[in-house]
C-alpha cells in the first residue's frame, strides 16, 4: 500500500503546473465574490471611493505584488514584466507607493535572524493541526501573524489608533492588504501546520513537556516535498476550470447563502482562523512522512498521499474561496454599515 501511495504521490505532484495555478485566480475570485456581494450597498460605495478607478478583484494581488520590491536594492522594484496581475500597479506612481509600503513594514517586527520581511510574515501563521482553534502564543503565532494583520487593517479602516507593528499609510493601502489576507486566511496550510519528529510522527509542540525544536515546524507544508514540489505550493494552486473567473458566477451564487459570522468583528478573523485549522486537519489526515536522500533538501520531508487526495483538495479550495468572499464582504459591511 505505502508503494502505491508514494506512485499516486509522485502522480498527482507531476502534473504539469498549467492545470492549476492559485496565485492571482484565486485571490481574484475572492475579490470578485465581494465586490458582488457588496453593489448597492454603503460599503461598496465606500470600496468605490477608497479604490477610485479599481475594484476588490483588482487590488486582491497588490500585497503579493509589493514582494518584488527588494529591500537589498534600496528597495527598488525587481519584477517588472514578470508577473501579468502586477502589471496595474507597475507605473511609476504604482512602484512608489509599493516600495513605501514595504519601506515601513520591511522591519518594523523586528524580524530574527533568517526570517522573512515582516510583511511577508503577515501572510500566515502556523498552528498544530492538534488544536481545535486558533489562539495566540501557540508556537507557530506572533503578534504579526495573518490573524493580528487582519486586525490591524480593519481598525485602521474604521479610524481606530494603529495597532503596532503594522503600519498603513492610507485606505487605499489598508484595504488592498486585507484584501487579499482575508483569502490567505481561507487557504489552510496558510494557517495549519504539522510538526514533525525526527522519525516522522506528529508532535504538539505546544503539550506539556515537549521539547519544541524550530526544525520541527514543516512551516504550512513548505517542507514537505512532493517529487515535482512542496504540499503548500498544491495547496496555493487553483483548479483549471477556476482559473480567470470561469466558475465566478457559481462561487457568488454560493456565497450569497452563507451564513454571516456571529460574534463581533474583533472575533471574526480568529474564529474564521478555527474553520481553517480544520480544514487543515483534513488536509493532512493520511499522509505518511519519510526521509529521503533522493529527495531530501534541507529540513524537507518526501510525502506519501492517501486515496483521493485530489478530490478532497479541490472540495475544500472550492469552498475556501466561498467563505473568503463572503466573509470579505461581511467585514467590510461591518467596518462601513448601512
Amino acid at each position: 500500500m505505502k508503494r502505491h501511495l508514494l506512485s499516486l504521490a509522485f502522480t498527482f505532484c507531476c502534473m504539469p503546473l498549467t492545470s492549476f495555478a492559485w496565485g492571482p485566480d484565486g485571490h481574484h475570485s475572492v475579490g470578485a465574490i465581494a465586490d458582488t456581494l457588496l453593489v448597492g450597498s454603503k460599503a461598496g460605495q465606500k470600496v468605490t471611493e477608497v479604490l477610485q478607478q479599481s475594484s476588490l478583484e483588482q487590488v486582491a494581488v497588490w500585497a503579493d505584488c509589493v514582494k518584488g520590491i527588494n529591500p537589498e536594492k534600496d528597495f527598488a522594484y525587481t519584477s517588472t514584466g514578470r508577473y501579468p496581475e502586477c502589471a496595474p500597479f507597475e507605473t511609476k506612481e504604482g512602484i512608489d507607493a509599493m516600495s513605501s509600503y514595504v519601506r515601513r513594514n520591511n522591519s518594523n517586527c523586528n524580524p530574527a535572524e533568517g526570517e522573512e520581511s515582516c510583511h511577508k510574515q503577515y501572510h500566515y501563521t502556523d498552528v498544530a493541526i492538534q488544536h481545535a482553534h486558533y489562539k495566540s502564543g501557540y508556537v507557530g503565532t506572533n503578534e504579526h501573524d495573518i490573524v493580528h494583520a487582519i486586525g490591524a487593517a480593519v481598525a485602521f479602516l474604521q479610524g481606530k489608533p494603529a495597532v503596532q507593528p503594522f503600519q498603513f499609510q492610507d485606505e487605499r493601502e489598508a484595504l488592498s492588504v486585507l484584501t487579499h489576507l482575508v483569502g490567505d486566511l481561507h487557504q489552510p496550510l496558510h494557517v495549519g501546520s504539522v510538526f514533525l519528529s525526527n522519525q516522522g510522527k506528529l508532535i504538539n509542540p505546544d503539550a506539556a513537556h515537549t521539547h519544541y525544536d524550530k526544525g520541527s515546524n514543516t512551516v504550512g507544508g513548505n517542507a514537505l516535498q512532493c517529487p515535482c514540489g512542496n504540499l503548500h505550493s498544491m495547496w496555493d494552486e487553483l483548479p483549471q476550470a477556476y482559473k480567470h473567473g470561469r466558475m465566478n458566477e457559481v462561487l457568488k451564487l454560493k456565497a450569497s447563502k452563507l451564513d454571516k459570522t456571529a460574534g463581533t468583528i474583533e472575533n471574526w478573523p480568529s474564529l474564521w482562523a478555527d474553520q481553517t485549522i480544520a480544514d487543515a486537519k483534513t488536509a493532512f489526515s493520511g499522509m505518511q512522512f519519510s526521509k529521503s536522500t533522493a529527495t531530501q533538501r534541507g529540513n524537507n520531508w518526501s510525502i506519501a498521499l492517501p486515496l483521493e487526495y485530489e478530490k478532497t483538495m479541490l472540495k475544500i479550495k472550492e469552498e475556501a474561496l466561498i467563505k473568503a468572499g463572503a466573509h470579505l464582504a461581511q467585514l467590510l459591511q461591518s467596518i462601513w454599515p448601512e
